[in-house]
């Protein structure tokens, strides 16, 4: 098999967005970091680290309700005992109970200036960072989309509870030592599509979802996968959904979108892909 790139990608206003919160840090009393909760290794950039010091850490697993609750439950302990941040929450986009409890939390907070809170939201493309500021301030301020760089700018919206938040663009760090950290982010969106070959991309993220959660793919395309190789999957999929080009041919492109999209919108079901180590 031929060996391919790594996925790599850092624009030059990535490196600007980490240079304004380095001036932005003295600022802010609470740093809230925040995670995709199905890749918590893959979407927790490790320069971020550095902007923790002195100030108070809420580590938030947002998209919650598209990750395995049981996976939830394990990363939820595993990164309490690390003790790496003052806080670790679970949380989905506009839930109520989920809002009143980063409140909660946001207030429980060793910080000077208990009457204005400035908190800080930074993170990776497309961890939902406008998101969740949208559901704090109850109102639609901060542009959102399932799509890495949406935010281009920085601003501060307050909320009722007189609560500042300072939303960020998403930054990711220079290059992945890794490769399948960028294939994990290509997974959830968070590197835009045009750098990385979606047909591998999806023949990566079909293998995965083959090993580990056989019954969603079973269950959204409505095929068996008894005795099927991924790419007899692929070619399953295509028939079942009418994805076919000229002469009866299969249409590759049309269902690797198709899977891709689905896996980063929920549509299979609440999957985790970093599974957290016993």
């Amino acid at each position: 098999m031929q060996k391919r790139d790594a996925v790599q990608w850092y624009p030059g206003h990535m490196a600007k967005a980490g240079r304004q919160i380095g001036e932005k840090i003295k600022h802010i009393d609470i740093l809230i970091e925040v995670l995709d909760a199905r890749v918590p290794v893959a979407s927790r950039n490790p320069d971020i680290h550095k902007f923790c010091e002195h100030r108070q850490h809420i580590l938030l697993l947002n998209k919650s309700d598209l990750a395995d609750p049981v996976q939830n439950k394990k990363w939820m302990t595993a990164l309490k005992k690390r003790e790496e941040a003052d806080a670790v929450m679970l949380f989905t986009a506009f839930n109520a109970p989920m809002k009143k409890a980063l409140v909660s939390e946001i207030r429980k907070q060793n910080i000077k200036n208990r009457a204005q809170v400035k908190c800080l939201l930074c993170g990776i493309p497309n961890v939902g960072k406008s998101a969740i500021i949208n559901t704090m301030i109850g109102k639609k301020k901060a542009q959102t989309g399932n799509r890495p760089g949406v935010t281009k700018g920085q601003q501060w919206l307050q909320t009722e509870d007189n609560i500042l938040f300072l939303d960020t663009p998403g930054i990711l760090w220079p290059k992945f030592d890794d490769p399948t950290i960028g294939n994990r982010l290509a997974w959830i969106g968070s590197i835009k599509d045009t750098i990385f070959d979606r047909e591998n991309m999806a023949g990566d993220l079909m293998q995965f979802l083959v090993a580990h959660y056989p019954e969603r793919v079973e269950e959204r395309y409505d095929i068996s996968l008894q005795g099927k190789q991924v790419f007899e999957v692929f070619d399953a999929i295509a028939q079942k959904k009418g994805l076919l080009m000229k002469g009866g041919l299969y249409d590759y492109g049309r269902t690797s979108d198709m899977i891709l999209k689905d896996f980063k919108n929920g549509q299979l079901g609440r999957i985790t892909i970093d599974g957290c180590p016993e």
